[in-house]
């Protein structure tokens, strides 16, 4: 019984550290059905307001169309009616990965963490920002 709680246990921390987010900052408004795309301030002829900061950092081979539309996904969800690709990188990421063990000894149980090491890879880091125009 108690093996399976540690298998469980590892498995959300695996599950929950893995994976690429979107992290967005500032104000949400009723999803949207359409979001319309600039890469130029000076494009956006339409009075708006800035609603929010968004970033997303994924791997460098993920492909610039499936990032494009992750990201017009995001911004329709949270109710932006464009978006404004502020800056797009090739960064280097780092994850630290380590194993771990639990069981029985000494009429006790035990559990611990043990060989970190961290990984290095090459990724992309997309920053942009939700507008909202003025009614």
């Amino acid at each position: 019984m108690v093996k399976y709680k540690v298998a469980l246990v590892l498995t959300i921390l695996l599950l929950t550290s893995c994976g690429n987010r979107i992290i967005y900052y500032g104000r949400t408004y009723p999803p949207t059905a359409q979001v319309d795309i600039f890469f130029r301030e000076g494009d956006v002829k339409a009075p708006h307001e800035i609603m929010g900061k968004m970033v997303y950092e994924v791997t460098a081979k993920k492909r610039s169309e499936k990032v494009q539309r992750k990201l017009m996904t995001e911004s329709k969800r949270q109710g932006a009616d464009a978006i404004l690709f502020d800056d797009i990188e090739l960064v280097n990421t780092g994850s630290k990965m380590a194993g771990a063990a639990g069981g029985k000894a000494g009429g006790g149980f035990f559990f611990g963490l043990f060989g970190a090491r961290t990984k290095y890879s090459k990724g992309q880091q997309v920053k942009a920002t939700l507008l909202k125009y003025k009614q």
